[in-house]
């Protein structure tokens, strides 16, 4: 039994189309919520309090998160009598806070590999705080800070794949 060659194409552009209409209704639904993207939507969502214009919605999540950054700065320097992963963490608010307002620069730019080197490193230094605060069992207030603004800058990494360059 035989396939005809016009049924095949006829079926290939019927997917094809399908296709196609699945990510315009994806891509439409991201850019009238850029949080779509996002690992973290209901956070993502309450930061760039309805913000739909990508670019204007990541520069709104980095503020907020360098707020939040230097509202964590503030509390781990009334701790820092402690020695160990409270130190640790200071320094790497201080890193994240440099990358994000170098970020910020990057939106500005239409520098999209910056934005995302930018990015991605202040989601590392997250990280790093919260494993230096694992290693020497301090799980409080700046432990918890540490995750949250982890997640906001993991919202701010998805958003900036949306950035128009």
């Amino acid at each position: 039994m035989s396939i005809n060659p016009y049924m095949t194409v006829l079926g290939a552009i019927c997917l094809l189309a399908a296709t196609s209409r699945q990510n315009a209704a994806a891509l439409s639904l991201s850019l009238a919520d850029p949080c779509t993207v996002s690992d973290f939507p209901a956070l993502c969502r309450g930061t760039i309090k309805g913000q739909t214009n990508v670019n204007a919605a990541t520069d709104v999540a980095i503020r907020e998160l360098m707020k939040r950054t230097r509202q964590a700065k503030e509390i781990a320097e009334k701790e820092l009598k402690r020695d160990g992963g409270v130190a640790t963490c200071l320094s790497n608010f201080n890193s994240a806070f440099d990358n994000l307002d170098k970020a910020l620069t990057n939106i500005k730019e239409n520098d999209g590999f910056s934005l995302n080197i930018n990015l991605s490193a202040a989601l590392t230094d997250y990280d790093t705080c919260s494993d230096a605060m694992k290693e020497t069992r301090e799980i409080n207030v700046i432990y918890k800070s540490a995750g949250v603004l982890y997640k906001m800058a993991d919202n701010c990494l998805a958003l900036s794949t949306l950035v128009k360059h």
